[in-house]
């Protein structure tokens, strides 16, 4: 009787696991935690085939850099890849010296004993100047970079187009895209370079990859590339084209902007730098010899200019410089009692010594 008890037992038992197993298939796989899917669940929609393959969209390739960017103002410029063996015009003129006093001597912030307003705006313009030309001869635009950008709020706002970092990139960019459409450089990355000013809305007009590999070969291929690209276009549009990619001064029917532009592409094609505009012919010689030697002269006046307005400001300040107003009234009263105590001084002497010319006088009479 035992022995039947205990094979019911086991027989019922083992109709509830087969229960149970085909309960559990019905229901399906067991979930995970909260917020995750079940161990074999598929994750999204089934893709198509071919789909997982990814793809850049193509206006990623569209990428041109900044036109500004640059470092602040009210403190020293620091240019650590551009090295200069030249002393200065004065003793502290060298370029370490000149960068070192930017936010102190000079330069939009520059508050109490410095230079005004204008040798500033000239001071910044030289500096410009020279930084771009040693960038055309290392062909990187990124050495602009270290020169201060755009500034808003504060005691003083400075513009983006005024600030000294675009002046710089502004006339790097706009030689390195004339050489790379005369064909003296073949890196489409100087084209993009030169794309940097235009409007973004136009440039997801068309691909810059493409347009790039037109204007390799030369200012010619602008014309059709752009009219396809913004057809239709209004009746002025080969002639505005046309002065922005002068292939002769005709083209520019005497509009200076685009005879600079001319002068540039000229140069660049010819390989003389005595064809490009005058303002940019150190640029241009940096650019065609690959070399710093052309900016040296710009350094040199860019000295002089500098310790002219330093001595200017010491003669006006009694040899003060760098000073706030606060430290230059500071420096004021100690001059004063510096004065004042040497005067005393003076005084006393004067009296000791009338003292003993006295006495001496007395002794004299006495003999």
């Amino acid at each position: 009787m035992k022995k039947w008890t205990i094979l019911v037992i086991v027989a019922l038992a083992a109709v509830l696991l087969a229960m149970q197993y085909l309960m559990e298939r019905k229901r399906g796989p067991v979930p995970g935690p909260a917020g995750q899917p079940a161990p074999s669940e598929q994750i999204g929609v089934a893709l198509p085939p071919g789909a997982t393959a990814y793809e850049l969209p193509e206006a990623a390739d569209n990428y041109v850099p900044e036109a500004a960017g640059g470092s602040a103002y009210g403190s020293p410029i620091y240019l650590p890849f551009i090295q200069s063996a030249y002393k200065g015009a004065c003793e502290g003129g060298s370029l370490k010296d000149m960068i070192s006093t930017h936010g102190s001597y000079w330069g939009f912030f520059a508050r109490g004993v410095a230079f005004n307003l204008d040798e500033t705006n000239k001071m910044y313009g030289m500096l410009s100047d020279y930084v771009a030309c040693s960038a055309a001869a290392r062909l990187d635009i990124s050495l602009c970079d270290s020169l201060p950008g755009a500034s808003q709020g504060g005691a003083v706002s400075v513009s983006q187009e005024s600030s000294p970092n675009y002046l710089c990139r502004e006339k790097t960019s706009r030689l390195l895209f004339e050489a790379y459409l005369s064909g003296n450089m073949t890196d489409a990355s100087y084209c993009r370079i030169g794309l940097s000013t235009w409007d973004k809305a136009d440039l997801d007009r068309f691909s810059v990859p493409d347009f790039c590999a037109a204007l390799a070969k030369g200012p010619a291929a602008a014309e059709p590339f752009l009219m396809k690209a913004f057809a239709p276009t209004p009746p002025d549009a080969k002639a505005r084209i046309a002065a922005a990619f002068p292939m002769s001064e005709g083209d520019c029917r005497k509009d200076q902007d685009c005879l600079v532009t001319y002068g540039l592409y000229s140069a660049m094609k010819s390989g003389r730098a005595q064809a490009c505009p005058k303002s940019y012919q150190p640029q241009c010689r940096a650019l065609l010899d690959r070399s710093t030697v052309p900016c040296d002269k710009l350094l040199q006046d860019m000295s002089r200019f500098y310790c002219g307005a330093v001595e200017r400001v010491k003669k006006l300040s009694g040899g003060f410089i760098g000073l706030t107003q606060d430290q230059f009234k500071a420096e004021i009263e100690k001059t004063k009692a510096a004065r004042a105590q040497e005067e005393s001084m003076r005084k006393e002497m004067k009296k000791l010594d009338e003292e003993v010319n006295k006495r001496a006088k007395e002794m004299l009479k006495k003999k």
